[in-house]
């Protein structure tokens, strides 16, 4: 899908594209960007036509080496970044968002619905925006995918702190506690991939930024975007320091579970071995005396059962009163 905006004081305003031959003819100067999502070849055209360069074709959007994401050609500085998707359906993931910009006009391509985009697009009529150009739209969009990202860190560090709770509180014991470690593990799993897929989108739009501030036309930096590139830089990076840390607390938190089931599992074997150890003098009389010789003389004294069975009795109580006097039990 192909959608074409003016940019103006009241920010971006959807306008229609003209045909190709009609771009040729000068008839779409008063438009400033065009959005692709997942285009068809047609829709490309138009919007190369309309950028006077070529725009990066989606097998090129998701090569990773920076030559790839990040050039200069014909005039026009193409740059892509991953972004995240899917937080809120549960299902997230990264995709390449890509800008092409030409001096005052921008192409964005993109495949993918994101939130921060479309919190962008309501952003961006406001008067404080500073969505009126195309350089513009492009620092408007680059803090709202900062923004997203800083929302994702913060749902990312409450629900590690919910687990931290859930794992160190001593309130639930026995079979529930193990299933709650068991539960709070899968749940670290989760917040451990998402906070490192933020990271790497962090990462990406790191690079963005600094590439952006070096190759993009002189006009472009003179009309203010180079002091909020520069702001940009500095909450990417305090970004990707927080990511570390959520990351590194949820480290700490798989290892605490982990020990913390390893601790449960060893005290059901301490009690078995206890009980085992207990139970072991008692089944060794009732062995033996379980043997059928004729010539046990034991069989023959009259106060030879109760006799076996308090001797049962006490060596089962003698192991028991020694493991509590050591503090094994």
């Amino acid at each position: 899908m192909l959608t074409a905006y003016a940019v103006a004081d009241r920010g971006p305003t959807v306008v229609a594209l003209p045909p190709v031959e009609a771009i040729a003819r000068g008839e779409a100067r008063e438009i400033a960007w065009v959005d692709l999502h997942d285009p068809t070849a047609e829709e490309e055209k138009q919007a190369e036509a309309f950028l006077g360069g070529l725009i990066p074709t989606r097998e090129e959007t998701r090569e990773i080496e920076f030559s790839s994401r990040f050039y200069v050609e014909d005039g026009v500085v193409v740059m892509t970044a991953s972004i995240l998707v899917g937080i809120d359906q549960g299902t997230p993931g990264l995709t390449p968002f890509s800008f092409a910009v030409a001096k005052n006009k921008i192409v964005t391509l993109r495949y993918a619905d994101m939130t921060a985009f479309k919190q962008f697009l309501a952003r961006a009529p406001k008067p404080d925006s500073g969505c009126t150009s195309a350089p513009g739209v492009l620092a408007g969009l680059l803090e709202a995918f900062i923004d997203r990202s800083a929302d994702v860190l913060e749902r990312i560090a409450q629900s590690v702190d919910h687990l931290n709770f859930e794992i160190f509180q001593q309130r639930t014991k026995g079979r529930h506690r193990g299933r709650l470690l068991a539960a709070a593990i899968g749940g670290l799993g989760i917040q451990g991939d998402l906070a490192s897929k933020t990271r790497e989108s962090l990462a990406s739009l790191e690079r963005l930024v600094q590439y952006a501030a070096a190759m993009l036309p002189d006009v472009s930096l003179k009309a203010g975007l180079s002091s909020r590139l520069k702001l940009m830089l500095r909450d990417i990076r305090s970004l990707e320091d927080h990511a570390n840390f959520v990351l590194n607390k949820i480290t700490f938190l798989l290892d605490a579970t982990l020990g913390l089931i390893s601790n449960e599992q060893n005290q059901v074997v301490s009690v078995l071995t206890v009980v085992s150890t207990i139970l072991l003098p008692p089944m060794l009389i009732g062995t033996i005396y379980g043997m059928n010789f004729r010539d046990m003389p034991e069989l023959n004294f009259a106060w030879a059962y109760p006799v076996a069975i308090i001797a049962m009795v006490l060596s089962a109580m003698l192991p028991y009163l020694y493991f509590k006097w050591r503090g094994w039990l």
